[in-house]
């Protein structure tokens, strides 16, 4: 950069990266054109050059400002087709295009037309220069004034744009809680702050255990899209691999001319890394952004990866919790995964159809399925004497087996007690309880009728009912997938919501064509759980289901 006195750089200095600064010589006098290109030769200005074009006329420098927004500086005359003719261009400037920015030297040859004061007083104009007595050398060095102020003025909007970008990228970012929901926001976030290109990666490196330094892509955009889940050594992109090797605890932002790499901070051992690809002017601004944008993410980032391990702990606990209800009895393999699937997949489904709006809403539908897996945890009542028990129950075993949606539901209300809002015991405990009831009120415990039965045990109800019916009881093999639609369509109205009965085959549907293997073996005996089972529906259904 050039200091007050404008010297030319050396001849052999190497090219500015930058685009040059534009000038714009308006006058129909051509010496004013041939000075300024003599005294902008060799200048440099914030690392860029500057050029400079003519224009004769007024008219013809508006065309040539339509053509180069990007004019840094005018030098103008003010006498041109007419006398004021240059004054009227410096109001179109200001008011009909807007340009507030572009500096405006005056370069007269007719002083005593419009004088200095009345020039400078009424009109924003940064310098007035008689040309009478006027060098290349005093040109360069109001030349070099301007285009700084006009430089700092660049800055200044790229500021609070950039900020405005900032905004825009990190809005929301703590409120997408889970790494599934985080990781693909991140890239089209900070892609959109950089502006640089669309080509990005965000790794993972420790989250495996045992924890070693093998970084693997959790989310990608760009060329890279097609990458996910896999490591970076397998991608063949040694200058990527390469790039995010080079980030450490010294070195958490990389600002290079053809890509950006940053690492956000987590707990446990965990770090990721986000790359993106593409040319930059690695400006000091630039690289602020991304530090201000990495301390917001990294915040995110790790509050996403404590969610997941919550998350992680929570479905451990509810899974240990599900399965005492069936450690007395050899159940059928991935019952309660089953469950889990179905039940959420049917409340996904039924809010994708945007029914039951007041019920149904996407933190329901994230927790219901999990919350399933409680609905029988009241069975740790029953005894094993009455588990163990061949052949039909008498009342009074019955009527202890049926007390277990209401003991399931005290345990499970009190222990949401604490918790605000509609948590996922919360959700169990309702469940709990009324998954037995029907639709037609003819199940217990309270007899509950339609709508009045909660939504998750509406779906609970046709998801247990489904389960039970495709594997094998000690008493009947398991029904094939088809029989046991055909059997849950045929009681809707009755005992299932028509909706929810709807919405099940939906789900089923798409089960058997992407992902067979869901459905059970049909192998491996059923236990006392298994005839217990069996007991429940016949004694709920009686004659309608002596094949259950």
């Amino acid at each position: 950069m050039l200091h007050d006195d404008a010297r030319p750089e050396e001849a052999n200095s190497p090219t500015p990266a930058k685009a040059p600064f534009k000038i714009l010589v308006v006058d129909g006098d051509p010496a004013l054109l041939a000075m300024a290109r003599e005294a902008v030769r060799g200048v440099t200005v914030e690392g860029a050059g500057v050029e400079a074009i003519g224009a004769a006329t007024a008219a013809e420098a508006r065309e040539t400002l339509y053509d180069h927004p990007d004019i840094a500086l005018i030098l103008l005359e003010i006498v041109l087709e007419t006398e004021r003719a240059g004054l009227d261009l410096v109001a179109h400037i200001r008011q009909d295009l807007g340009n507030q920015r572009t500096r405006i030297v005056v370069c007269t040859a007719h002083p005593d037309a419009v004088g200095e004061e009345e020039v400078i007083a009424d009109n924003d104009v940064g310098d007035y220069r008689a040309k009478a007595g006027l060098t290349a050398r005093a040109l360069r060095t109001a030349v070099v004034g301007q285009l700084r102020t006009f430089a700092s003025l660049q800055a200044l909007a790229a500021g609070r744009k950039g900020l405005a970008r900032m905004l825009v990228a990190t809005t929301g970012l703590l409120e997408l809680r889970t790494p599934d929901t985080l990781f693909p926001n991140i890239l089209p976030r900070v892609v959109g702050l950089l502006g640089i290109g669309h080509h990005a990666l965000l790794c993972i490196q420790g989250d495996t255990l045992p924890r070693d330094r093998r970084i693997r892509v959790r989310a990608s955009t760009g060329r890279f899209a097609k990458w996910k889940d896999v490591e970076v050594g397998a991608l063949g992109e040694a200058r990527v691999e390469a790039a995010l090797e080079r980030l450490s605890p010294s070195s958490e932002t990389i600002v290079e001319p053809d890509f950006c790499a940053l690492r956000l901070r987590a707990n446990g051992g965990i770090t990721g890394m986000i790359y993106v690809e593409g040319r930059n002017d690695g400006t000091a601004r630039e690289w602020q952004l991304l530090e201000l944008f990495r301390n917001k993410c990294s915040i995110a980032f790790e509050n996403a990866l404590l969610f997941e391990e919550l998350n992680t702990s929570q479905k451990a606990t509810v899974l240990a919790m599900g399965s005492l209800a069936e450690y007395k009895d050899n159940a059928a393999s991935g019952h309660l995964q089953r469950i889990e699937r179905l039940v959420g997949e049917i409340a996904r489904e039924l809010m994708r159809r945007g029914q039951f709006g007041s019920e149904l809403d996407a933190d329901y539908v994230e927790k219901v399925g999990l919350a399933a897996l409680l609905h029988d945890v009241g069975m740790l009542s029953v005894s094993d004497q009455t588990l163990g028990m061949p052949g039909e129950l008498a009342i009074n075993d019955m009527q202890a087996i049926q007390r277990h949606t209401e003991i399931g539901h005290r345990i499970l209300s009190e222990a949401a007690l604490p918790l605000r809002g509609r948590s996922l015991l919360s959700i169990a405990a309702e469940i709990a309880r009324y998954h037995h009831e029907r639709y037609d009120g003819s199940g217990y415990l309270e007899g509950l009728k339609g709508d009045a039965i909660p939504i998750g045990a509406r779906i609970m109800a046709v998801a247990d009912v489904f389960d039970a019916l495709i594997t094998s009881r000690q008493y009947r093999g398991a029904w094939t997938v088809e029989q046991a639609i055909a059997w849950v369509v045929e009681r809707s109205g009755r005992d299932f919501d028509p909706r929810v009965v709807d919405a099940f085959v939906i789900v089923i549907r798409r089960f058997q064509a992407e992902d067979p293997g869901w459905f059970p073996k049909g192998d491996g005996g059923p236990g006392m759980l298994g005839g217990l089972i069996g007991r429940k529906l016949r004694a709920l259904f009686g004659g309608r289901a002596q094949a259950l």
